[in-house]
């Protein structure tokens, strides 16, 4: 266990109470939130800057160097002040799950599932980013639905010609149009003519790549997991004191100051990389086999336990894990997805859906029928209960 008191008091060398107030925000920050404030810090403070010869060579790609200036966290930026918080889980999960491309790599279902959001409500966050950016169409899920997007926004879309043309392009590069009659065979080769002048064949160019870094990485190795924080830029600070001798008391004071602010930024972003650190930790030894993919339901795990297994408070985890998101072998998913409540029993709230969800029929059987069916499994639960976990499960179909 680690012991919030101690650690700030032998390792960082600041008080607990100045530590709780400048770590609030800080710990609440995703990696791109958290990148802004450290080059914010580094431009007000004259003694510390960035060494590029820290930072691996991973982060300075092409896609790391865009991504605080690119449209992936233009979106992320104008969505996380627009929608509520139900809804902005369900957009980051979105925006997370795009390609460099702008392409959706993750089905509606999924997303609702991760996100509790209705499949209804997630279309509709579909359509708002597509929408973005005078219809940029970014979240279409291929190229046939990013070119079906295109042409429906210039009222040029018309079904049977776009079938056809789907349908047959092998056909259509190879000249061999034989198949058709005249009249069909002129009126396709037209409208080729106009998907290739009016359309493109992504939302995002491959002259502008553009990626959205997950806070955290979980990955596999021979079934051992390893945990990365993707903050590089925290170990990459540098201070670099001026080698001057002055008797001026308000230059020493100042420079003094300089000194001191390095140090609490320094610690703080140590401590907030050590307890993300941590919290994943905790969560990967009790998730080991949903992460392994051999089991399909979480284990009991909440903020309250990890709370207690941090001596963090529960508000403090709260912010930790706030709007933060790891790749694992699970995909790119909230880290808050990760836990499931105790419900009875010692059986997580995860299982308890898992076993009415593999129950044929559950959606027409009643509550009081499913009730006595999770008795069979030692899962005790009331049909009211029953009740709101069965809603949960079709709400996200």
């Amino acid at each position: 266990m680690i012991n919030l008191d101690t650690f700030v008091a032998n390792e960082l060398g600041i008080s607990l109470n100045n530590f709780i107030y400048n770590s609030i925000s800080i710990f609440k920050y995703d990696t791109h939130e958290l990148t802004d404030y450290i080059k914010n810090k580094c431009d007000e403070n004259p003694l510390i800057y960035i060494s590029e010869d820290r930072i691996p060579l991973s982060a300075l790609s092409d896609h790391y160097q865009t991504q605080s200036t690119g449209i992936f966290t233009e979106l992320f930026t104008h969505f996380n002040c627009t929608l509520d918080e139900q809804k902005k889980t369900a957009m980051q999960y979105i925006l997370y799950s795009l390609n460099s491309s702008g392409f959706l790599e993750a089905d509606t279902k999924t997303v609702s599932d991760m996100t509790g959001s209705s499949p209804e409500e997630v279309q509709g966050l579909l359509n708002m980013l597509k929408a973005y950016d005078d219809r940029k169409g970014i979240g279409c899920t291929d190229v046939y639905d990013f070119l079906r997007f295109q042409l429906r926004n210039q009222d040029m879309y018309n079904e049977k010609l776009f079938t056809l043309f789907i349908s047959n392009l092998d056909a259509i590069n190879s000249g061999a149009l034989d198949f058709l009659e005249d009249d069909e065979r002129a009126d396709l080769l037209e409208y080729v003519r106009l998907i290739t002048e009016s359309c493109s064949l992504s939302p995002i160019s491959e002259d502008e790549p553009e990626y959205l870094e997950p806070d955290a990485t979980i990955s596999v190795e021979n079934r051992s997991f390893n945990i990365v924080i993707n903050d590089y830029l925290s170990d990459c600070i540098v201070f670099e004191p001026l080698d001057i001798q002055s008797q001026d008391k308000d230059f020493k004071k100042e420079m003094e100051k300089y000194r001191r602010d390095y140090e609490e930024l320094a610690s703080i972003l140590n401590a907030r990389k050590m307890y993300l650190s941590s919290v994943l930790t905790i969560i990967v030894n009790k998730q080991r086999d949903f992460l392994l993919g051999t089991s399909e339901f979480l284990n009991p795990l909440d903020q309250n336990d990890l709370a207690d297994a941090t001596s963090l408070s529960p508000a403090t985890i709260s912010r930790l894990l706030a709007g933060k998101f790891v790749s694992s072998p699970k995909g790119t998913v909230p880290i808050k997805s990760l836990l499931s409540k105790k419900c009875c029993n010692g059986a997580s709230v995860s299982y308890a859906m898992h076993l009415i969800k593999s129950l044929s029929d559950f959606e027409t059987m009643p509550d009081s029928k499913i009730s006595k069916k999770l008795c069979e499994f030692g899962v005790t639960l009331s049909r009211r209960t029953v009740n709101k976990y069965k809603n949960e499960i079709l709400s996200q179909n």
